[in-house]
């Protein structure tokens, strides 16, 4: 069954939100553990890897029911025209305040970005090759879509973005509490 146009919008902002908050858990864990903070760098990584988990699902369920070079070329051109126009964009704000600094870091990054979208568009057309021959609002989001691919017939989808939403809620109270012991 083909997916409804908000269930696979939703699918796809719930991959990057699941995406985003994998490598800040993570980021932040890295700090922790410089910090000497084992335990709490410890329950944030766990909590990271249940965002990763939360990601591949979903990447996995927006490739059954789309090609992958499809979602593979939707990532490059959003690489390229929104990352390195922010890019750009935050590096030229930085300049005009006096930030010369971050302004050239922001530049090669973007630099870097726009290379990589240039590496995921040459994936995207060996993709299609290869196709021709074969803390509330998150988890409000999660039931928004869950609800939504529910009514369009994908109670699969619904129990498992569900599921989800509970365990994105246990993400947040180790949050809270990594934060209250800090």
């Amino acid at each position: 069954m083909v997916l409804g146009k908000e269930t696979e919008m939703g699918l796809k902002e719930l991959f990057k939100a699941n995406a985003e908050d994998f490598m800040s858990l993570m980021l932040v864990a890295e700090k922790l553990e410089q910090l000497g903070k084992k335990e709490e760098a410890k329950a944030l990584r766990e909590k990271a890897l249940v965002e990763l988990g939360h990601a591949k699902a979903i990447f996995e369920t927006l490739l059954r029911h789309k090609q992958l070079n499809n979602v593979v070329g939707e990532m490059a051109r959003e690489e390229q025209d929104q990352h390195v126009a922010e890019y750009n964009k935050v590096a030229m704000t930085a300049k005009a305040e006096g930030h010369e600094d971050i302004e050239r870091m922001l530049c090669s990054f973007a630099d870097q970005e726009a290379k990589i979208a240039e590496t995921i568009g040459k994936v995207s057309k060996v993709l299609e090759e290869m196709a021709k021959e074969e803390d509330m609002q998150h988890i409000s989001e999660y039931n928004k879509v869950a609800m939504t691919a529910k009514a369009e017939g994908h109670e699969d989808i619904e129990r498992m973005l569900c599921s989800f939403a509970d365990q994105e809620a246990k993400i947040a109270e180790t949050i809270k509490s990594v934060a209250k012991a800090l």
